[in-house]
């Protein structure tokens, strides 16, 4: 087993670059190989010590995996390594446009279960929802690479509102399809 450093940026570990912008399938396909030689189960017959390491190792190359396949996770990772404290407990927006979008999307959300046709209702929903969310992708992408960090904390802000939006719509989705 190589050598385990719990310290390790997950994008070297992952040998990804390190940016907003990343191939998932070169994600994907680096993880598994680490998950490879890293499962527990390989060293399921070796010493207490070599599966503890293996365990530890298994479970850094998840959250790092975890952490970088989501473009939210992502971002704050990102600012972490930036030195940007990324805790948005007590954020509010003064943006007067994305305030709006989301009292749009959220009237939109609430009219979801007098729709004629929720499935149709919930895409367009959705069509919606990820329009948002890539604009605030692309805006963090690009003020992160600018080293611009205010903009791209607020972008991350806004990102973390969508994520939450999507989770309420899911919720949503499956109460009125019945599933």
């Amino acid at each position: 087993m190589s050598v385990f450093n719990p310290q390790e940026n997950y994008f070297a570990l992952l040998g990804v670059p390190q940016a907003y912008e990343i191939e998932v399938p070169a994600l994907t396909s680096s993880y598994r190989a680490l998950q490879r030689e890293a499962h527990p189960d390989r060293f399921a017959n070796g010493s207490e010590r070599d599966l503890r390491l293996a365990v530890q190792q298994s479970s850094f190359i998840n959250e790092a995996y975890e952490t970088l396949v989501s473009p939210t996770r992502r971002a704050a990772y990102l600012l972490k390594l930036a030195g940007v404290n990324s805790d948005m407990s007590s954020t509010t927006f003064q943006d007067p446009e994305f305030l709006m979008q989301q009292m749009q999307l959220r009237e939109e959300l609430s009219e979801l279960q007098d729709a004629k046709d929720p499935e149709q209702a919930l895409d367009a929903f959705y069509r919606d929802l990820d329009g948002a969310a890539n604009s605030q992708k692309s805006t963090f992408s690009q003020a992160y690479n600018q080293q611009q960090f205010d903009s791209a904390l607020a972008a991350y802000a806004k990102l973390q509102f969508l994520e939450k939006l999507r989770s309420e719509a899911e919720l949503k989705e499956s109460e009125l399809l019945d599933y």
